[in-house]
C-alpha cells in the first residue's frame, strides 16, 4: 500500500480536540500529519501551523456523515496539480447501520504553507472485498480495488484520475481490469483510455502471450473524481474480445 513519505511530528492541539473514531484510527495508524488531523476532526482543532482558516474551510468541505467516519483504508501522497506541492487522497468509510458502510475517496490539495484544501470528494465508492491500494505518480492518482487475493489467484482493477486545471477536478481517465491465476500462471487483462476510447485487451497463459486492440462501444466518457459513483461500476464494451483460446472476436460487446 501507498505509505506517506513526511515523517509524523506530534500534534498536541489536534490530539486534544480529536475525539471520534475517524481521529482515533488517523493516531493508530499515524498515516496524516498534524494538519491534517486537524483538518479532519471536528471541534475546535488547529493545526500546528496555526492556518486555521484554510482548515476550517477543508473541514466544512466535507461531508458531515464523513466527519466521524470509522476507518481510514488506505492514503497516497504526491504532486496532482503540478504545482510541487505533495497534495494528499484518502480513502474514508464508515457505517450506518447494520450491514451498511459508506465509502468516499477525498483529495486535498496541499499549499505551501503546510495546510491542505479540499479539492474534490467522490459519491459513493468501489466496496471491494479485499482492500484497496492508492498511488499518486505522474501527476496521476490511481486506485486499485481488489476483489480477490491469495496465494493461488489476484483479481481487481485499478482507476485512473487525473488533475483538470480548467475545471480544478481530477478526472477519470481510465481504468484496468487485471485477472490472475498463479497455479496456472495465467493472466487476463483490459485496459481501457477514455482520452482516446482505445481499449487493449491481453492475455498470457505460461510463456504464450497475444494482444489485441479496439475500440469503445458505449464509453461513460471523461467524468468528474467530484461526485463519482464507484459501486456497481463495471467495465465498459469494446470492439474486440480476446477468448481463453486466444482467439479475437471482433464487433463484440465484452462477455459478462
Amino acid at each position: 500500500m501507498s505509505t506517506i513519505s513526511r515523517a509524523v511530528q506530534p500534534a498536541a492541539h489536534a490530539s486534544a480536540a480529536c475525539m471520534g473514531a475517524l481521529c482515533r484510527a488517523l493516531h493508530r495508524a499515524a498515516l496524516l500529519g498534524p494538519a491534517v488531523l486537524a483538518m479532519l476532526c471536528t471541534g475546535n482543532a488547529h493545526a500546528a501551523d496555526g492556518n486555521t482558516s484554510a482548515e476550517q474551510r477543508a473541514r466544512l468541505a466535507i461531508p458531515l456523515e464523513f466527519r466521524h467516519s470509522d476507518f481510514v483504508w488506505t492514503t497516497a501522497e504526491g504532486d496532482l496539480n503540478g504545482d510541487g506541492v505533495p497534495d494528499l487522497a484518502v480513502l474514508l468509510t464508515r457505517h450506518k447501520g447494520e450491514g451498511q458502510r459508506e465509502e468516499r475517496l477525498l483529495v486535498l490539495t496541499g499549499r505551501a504553507d503546510g495546510s491542505y484544501q479540499v479539492l474534490s470528494v467522490s459519491g459513493e465508492f468501489c466496496h471491494p472485498s479485499k482492500f484497496y491500494n492508492l498511488d499518486i505518480k505522474n501527476n496521476s492518482l490511481f486506485v486499485q480495488a481488489v476483489y480477490y487475493a491469495d496465494a493461488a489467484r489476484f483479481s481487481g482493477f485499478t482507476l485512473q484520475f487525473r488533475h483538470n486545471a480548467k475545471t480544478e477536478d481530477l478526472e477519470h481517465i481510465g481504468e484496468q481490469q487485471d485477472d490472475e491465476d498463479y497455479s496456472s500462471n495465467s493472466s487476463y487483462r483490459v485496459s481501457l483510455n477514455y482520452l482516446t476510447n482505445a481499449a487493449i485487451h491481453s492475455r498470457r497463459v505460461g510463456k504464450k502471450y497475444k494482444e489485441v486492440r479496439g475500440r469503445l462501444t458505449d464509453a461513460p466518457g471523461v467524468l468528474p473524481l467530484n461526485g463519482f459513483v464507484c459501486e456497481g461500476y463495471g467495465m465498459t464494451s469494446s470492439t474486440v474480445y480476446l477468448d481463453e483460446s486466444f482467439k479475437v472476436h471482433k464487433k463484440g460487446g465484452t462477455p459478462p
